[in-house]
């Protein structure tokens, strides 16, 4: 809201084309940012095991990138949590209907992770089960809001984007230790 107001925007909060311009980030990635779709990395005869492999494959190439809030964009850019499942998701062959990388940025899109965790389409496992290539989502401490996703690798690791960005971390740490559940993608 400070750059908008120093440049005699409405004070929203919301980044929108002018707060986009006035920020000094270039005017045609406005357009481009979060248009990106990851492309498919198993065909439809691929196993199983091919299709949770390409997902985890394009998590992989964000790694390092910047964690960018409300950001489901290609690797050159960054994401946040729920932008780096999507990316992922789609390069695995799922197309989430629970939510869309274009509205990602959108207002009252902004907390996708809890749309994934809802998604009818994924089924819930228990902690104890969970498998490489399962979704973990955990609720915010003191309360039951899903707060954030990560793609669960094994050995109670996790790849996720976290601020300040993509990450490989143990699936409970400091910041992140309250575990709402386990989604299986491919089941």
């Amino acid at each position: 809201m400070i750059v908008q107001r120093a440049h005699g925007l409405p004070a929203t909060g919301w980044v929108d084309y002018n707060t986009w311009v006035a920020l000094g980030l270039p005017a045609d990635q406005w357009t481009s940012i979060d248009s990106y779709v990851a492309p498919l990395g198993a065909g439809a005869g691929a196993s199983r095991q091919d299709h949770i492999e390409a997902m985890i494959r394009q998590a992989y190439q964000y790694m390092g990138k910047p964690w960018l809030a409300g950001c489901s964009s290609s690797p050159a850019y960054g994401v946040d949590c729920s932008g780096l499942v999507m990316q992922a998701l789609y390069a695995g062959g799922i197309n989430p209907t629970s939510c869309s990388s274009i509205y990602h940025g959108f207002p009252g899109n902004e907390w996708n992770s809890r749309n994934l965790f809802a998604d009818p389409h994924f089924m819930n496992v228990s902690y104890n089960d969970r498998q490489r290539g399962d979704l973990v989502f955990y609720y915010q401490p003191g309360t039951h809001t899903i707060w954030h996703v990560a793609i669960y690798l094994g050995n109670n690791q996790v790849i996720e984007s976290w601020p300040p960005r993509v990450v490989v971390q143990p699936i409970v740490n400091g910041q992140r230790n309250v575990i709402a559940g386990i989604r299986r993608v491919f089941a």
